[in-house]
């Protein structure tokens, strides 16, 4: 991106804007001797913590640490690139950039600005005119389209007639202008032109910094084309742009995460349930450019096309094209032949986030669709299928995610772990395994993590709140939710609690992946170690031992402090203190001793 420009502009831009000018535009900001605050608009804040200092043209928030100059200040605000927070400046404040651009193709600012002028205007005409249009509106609201959405969307009516839009533009804009715009069609005699969009719902398309850039139009009957969008022109590129990213990249901050869908009507559907961070193509299948367009915005995309027949290739191809962009994806699987906004309709809001919660992985999808095409009860077949599954697995780069699709496989299809490895890993393969998988050879040399008794409880603990966890009860659970753990330990709990209160059950591969590497680590030693003896854990007696674990811990800095303590009325305090934990000790310790206790 910075390629497009001589270094010089950014210093240009700065120099021109005055940031107190820039940030005020955004929010409240108040004088304060000779800098100027604000509440942080980065985090949420009481007292004011964001400073703008007007002399050295920079701001520091003392709250969270954000800081930098105008340029920052728009990229992070906004959501765009370096470059794009340029531009958006530049366009604000009227400064001519062109001047900075490299290549011999320049042309001024005023250029692009007569498109954006054009296709802005059109916009507007096109919003006048659907509240105009008694067949439009009652199409919308059929369709579960408010006038809120409307209004959010910027929808239009283009009016069933060959010159309406070029008659009202034509009065400030000369036709060729409309035509480089992709408004109007010249007609074969060369000399007329008629109207591109006819008898259609408009939506305008618009980039991330607020522009309109091009639309797109719908029939309200079966007529064909059923979609027709803007030409290609010097402002719109279809294999460069994504419909509603400028909405979505609002909502980001907090989880880059996007959700890619393949129509108009499915990103409002899901805007309008709720899914503020859904985007989609323009007609076209997905592009390189599009992968590093959403690159800029998220970490993680979720493919979620119709389910049917050219959903699921669309997926494919998708999935190739994001591979190697992307650092996550996911697809969500529909079912039905439904797209997402039949889904959202038929089965509402809570079973569609279920679906983008188990949504699946990569090479979990290209495994699922590869077996449909097989009958795994014909050993033909299912030598067929492992041959081609294992190819798709060999080009996982994740470690941890390979192995756990071998052990999938080798338990499914009842094959022997160290067969299928030796097919995905050919030269590379290690008898030991890798990263903690070693397929049956881990049920044979099942050892424990830790000779520390305390640690071994722990890890008794995690790996049956992991496998049972639907067993435990609430007095459980609060128990839990109450101990001192080591700070490994710590760190694992509060990442399975934060799990199980947005899954109902245990996916091995889902808990690992999402876990950071130092978790899922641990996770995968644990659950490998421990898998033979979930069954015979006595959870009782865990916990019993654990809380008396954390009992002497508090006697400890109890009596420390009786030690340190010189105060009369204090040492009474701490003195009663330390006997009701002796005494609750004591009572834990005989019940403990009544039951058999196997974890010795």
């Amino acid at each position: 991106m910075s390629g497009r420009y001589e270094n010089n502009i950014f210093d240009v831009i700065l120099e021109n804007i005055n940031i107190v000018d820039v940030i005020s535009s955004y929010i409240t900001v108040e004088r304060a001797g000779k800098n100027h605050k604000a509440l942080c608009p980065f985090h949420s804040e009481k007292t004011a913590s964001f400073i703008i200092s007007e002399d050295k043209q920079l701001y520091h928030c003392f709250g969270c640490g954000a800081a930098g100059n105008a340029i920052n200040f728009v990229m992070n605000y906004e959501n765009l690139d370096y470059i794009d927070a340029v531009e958006f400046l530049a366009e604000r404040y009227n400064i001519d950039i062109s001047k900075f651009q490299k290549g011999k193709d320049q042309k001024s600012t005023g250029y692009y600005t007569q498109f954006y002028d054009i296709l802005r205007d059109a916009a507007i005409y096109y919003y006048k005119n659907l509240r105009t249009s008694d067949e439009a509106m009652q199409y919308l609201q059929k369709r579960g389209i408010s006038y809120e959405v409307i209004k959010t969307f910027g929808l239009g009516f283009s009016n069933d007639a060959w010159r309406d839009t070029l008659n009202h533009l034509s009065r400030k804009y000369d036709a060729k202008a409309l035509e480089k715009a992709g408004l109007v069609i010249q007609g074969k005699d060369g000399n007329n032109y008629y109207d591109r969009f006819r008898n259609r719902i408009i939506f305008p398309i618009i980039n991330p910094k607020g522009k309109v850039i091009g639309f797109g139009g719908r029939v309200m009957d079966d007529s064909l084309p059923k979609y027709l969008n803007s030409p290609e022109t010097e402002i719109f590129n279809k294999s460069q742009t994504l419909y509603g990213l400028n909405l979505a990249k609002n909502v980001l901050q907090d989880k880059k995460q996007l959700i890619i869908a393949e129509g108009y009507m499915d990103v409002i559907a899901l805007h309008v349930n709720g899914f503020t961070n859904a985007v989609a193509t323009l007609g076209t299948a997905l592009t390189k450019e599009h992968a590093r367009l959403m690159k800029r915005y998220a970490d993680e995309v979720i493919i979620c096309y119709d389910s049917d027949i050219a959903g699921q290739k669309a997926s494919l191809r998708s999935l190739e094209v994001l591979n190697g962009v992307i650092e996550k994806i996911r697809v969500v699987v529909l079912g039905e032949n439904l797209d997402p906004d039949e889904y959202l309709k038929k089965y509402g809001i809570e079973k569609f986030q279920d679906k983008i919660d188990t949504a699946m992985t990569a090479t979990e999808y290209r495994l699922n669709h590869l077996k449909q095409g097989f009958n795994l009860n014909n050993e033909q077949e299912k030598i067929e299928f492992l041959s081609r599954a294992v190819v798709v697995i060999a080009e996982v780069g994740n470690e941890f995610e390979k192995n756990l699709h071998i052990e999938r496989l080798s338990e499914t299809l009842n094959v022997n772990y160290d067969l299928i490895a030796k097919e995905v890993y050919k030269e590379n393969y290690s008898n030991r395994g890798h990263y903690g998988f070693t397929g049956n050879q881990k049920k044979r040399d099942s050892v424990k993590l830790t000779t520390d008794r305390n640690k071994h409880l722990e890890n008794q603990l995690i790996s049956f709140y992991i496998h049972k966890f639907p067993l435990l009860d609430d007095e459980q659970k609060q128990l839990i939710s109450e101990f001192r753990f080591s700070e490994e330990t710590q760190s694992i709990m509060d990442y399975i609690t934060v799990y199980f209160s947005r899954h109902a059950a245990f996916n091995r591969q889902d808990i690992i992946e999402n876990a950071d590497i130092s978790i899922s680590t641990a996770l995968i030693e644990i659950l490998d170690s421990y898998i033979d003896e979930v069954e015979d854990i006595n959870i009782d007696l865990v916990l019993n031992n654990i809380l008396i674990k954390n009992i002497e811990e508090e006697i400890k800095i109890v009596k420390k402090k009786l030690t340190e303590n010189g105060q009369q009325d204090m040492q009474v305090e701490l003195k009663t203190e330390w006997q009701r934990l002796i005494k609750l000790k004591n009572s834990i310790s005989q019940k403990v001793q009544k039951k058999t206790n196997i974890i010795n």
